[in-house]
């Protein structure tokens, strides 16, 4: 039975949750425990918010949920 490990990430980005998530995926593959614990198989996302600042959108920022096995 394969252990699997979950962590949570936030990505974030000045266009679009889309590019928040891969934002967060891509920043994740360079963290030490995705170096060492194998290979990202899924993430799920988990929350969308927004960053304002002055009244204007600033930054998408997405919750993503990625299993390592």
């Amino acid at each position: 039975m394969p252990f699997v490990k979950i962590i949570d990430t936030v990505g974030s980005s000045p266009k679009s949750w889309e590019d928040a998530a891969k934002n967060a995926v891509e920043d994740a593959k360079k963290l030490p425990i995705f170096k060492s614990k194998g290979n990202i198989t899924k993430a799920t996302i988990k929350d969308f918010d927004i960053k304002i600042e002055n009244n204007e959108i600033t930054a998408f920022l997405c919750r993503v949920e990625m299993f390592l096995e």
